[in-house]
């Protein structure tokens, strides 16, 4: 799983850069328009080009200070003083008359609605009576001129805070995004640890499951052949029966190191290898044992031919350690929709309800269980004392039949 963090980016879109760049134009050149019809006039007036200049540099120092974090009322007394500024140069002389123009975008940017509105009302109002003032002009075009530049300066200022407000909109949005990108790389690193963690967990289930019933089933025949020997039985015959369960045991052993299938299962069928095991099973038991197949057999996966092998393993150990029975009978039957393994002896029996809390038993029959939920099959376990046991394998098989 791969996740892509979207790069993040605090500088404004490019229509609000140029919107911006086009303002501190407007007012240079507005500036240099109004410089250039004063020493076209009657002569020079030195004091109106240091004041031309003073207005310019206090308008770059404030460009270059909004590069930097400052507070809040620092724009607005900034914007103050270069109203001020620009009234002292304007009842001087009209030519200056027309940077209100760029000063209507600097109130409508720098202060909030209202007050912009107010601002720019107040401006268009002194900038018509000192045109009026100054005379030599068309009173109508003194009134409308700045009017309409008022109209269009609100108009321009409100596309602006509209642009700024859908950028200002975008970064929220792109910093949501990237806190949503972290948080789901750190759920994925959080996956990924508890899906290896239930692995290994079910990794140490499946080989405790195998050794139990092989490695440890085996021993178990091990302990009672010899103590059948020990007993008075034949020791030729003890022994014998001692080396191949060891033989056999330590083939498990090695399978569940290469974690190959069953060697029961090698290039052998499920059924047989089944028979073969309820024959070992009336060996060593010394009682009657059969093996049956019922209905049409039909190739099963490995999973579940090694779930069936070991459930039959399981079932006949119980038998063999604690049923005390002279008949086991093993099943196994194929049906339409599933695969069926019974094992049935008529030993002692015993009470099911009480079978989780048996140490002889309890793990086996949820080892069983839990290996056949695994495939979606179940176990059914039917006893009663004195009346035997029947133990109850199932596996759906779906397409396989």
């Amino acid at each position: 799983m791969s996740v892509t963090v979207v790069p993040h980016s605090s500088q404004p879109s490019p229509a609000l850069r140029f919107m911006r760049v086009a303002q501190h134009v407007v007012f240079l050149v507005l500036l240099v328009v109004g410089v250039v019809q004063v020493l076209r006039g009657d002569g020079p007036k030195p004091w109106l080009l240091a004041g031309s200049a003073l207005v310019l540099a206090w308008y770059a120092g404030g460009v270059v200070a909004a590069r930097y974090r400052s507070r809040r009322w620092v724009g607005p007394t900034w914007l103050l003083v270069l109203t001020a500024l620009w009234a002292v140069l304007v009842v001087a002389s009209p030519a200056f008359a027309w940077v209100v123009f760029a000063l209507f975008f600097l109130y409508m940017h720098l202060l909030p609605v209202r007050a912009a509105m107010v601002g720019v009302v107040l401006l268009t109002v002194g900038v018509v009576l000192a045109l009026l003032a100054h005379g030599g002009g068309n009173p109508v075009g003194q009134i409308i001129g700045p009017s309409i530049g008022a109209a269009v300066a609100v108009g321009m200022a409100s596309v602006y805070r509209s642009l700024a407000a859908e950028s200002e909109q975008r970064r929220r949005l792109i910093d949501e995004l990237v806190a949503a990108q972290e948080d789901l790389v750190a759920v994925h690193d959080e996956l990924a640890r508890v899906q290896r963690e239930a692995g290994v967990l079910h990794e140490r289930e499946r080989l405790a499951r195998e050794i139990h019933d092989t490695l440890a089933q085996g021993f178990s025949s091990v302990v009672l052949l010899a103590r059948a020997a020990r007993k008075g039985a034949p020791q030729g015959e003890s022994l014998d029966e001692i080396e191949r369960v060891a033989a056999e045991n330590l083939a498990e052993a090695r399978r569940l190191v290469r974690a190959l299938a069953p060697p029961d299962l090698d290039n052998t069928p499920l059924s047989n290898a089944l028979d073969r095991l309820t024959a070992r099973s009336a060996e060593q038991n010394g009682g009657t044992a059969r093996y049956l197949t019922e209905g049409t057999p039909f190739p099963l996966p490995t999973t579940h031919e090694v779930a069936l092998l070991r459930v039959a393993q399981s079932a006949l150990a119980n038998v063999r350690q604690h049923a005390n029975a002279g008949t086991v009978v093993v099943t196994l039957s194929y049906l339409p929709d599933a695969v069926s393994l019974d094992v049935v002896d008529d030993g002692d029996g015993f009470d099911p309800s009480g079978i989780e809390t048996t140490a002889h038993s309890g793990f086996g029959l949820r080892a069983m269980r839990t290996r056949l939920a695994e495939l979606g099959g179940a176990l059914v376990v039917e006893s009663a004392p004195h009346e035997g046991t029947a133990v109850a394998a199932t596996i759906p098989v779906g397409g396989w039949s």
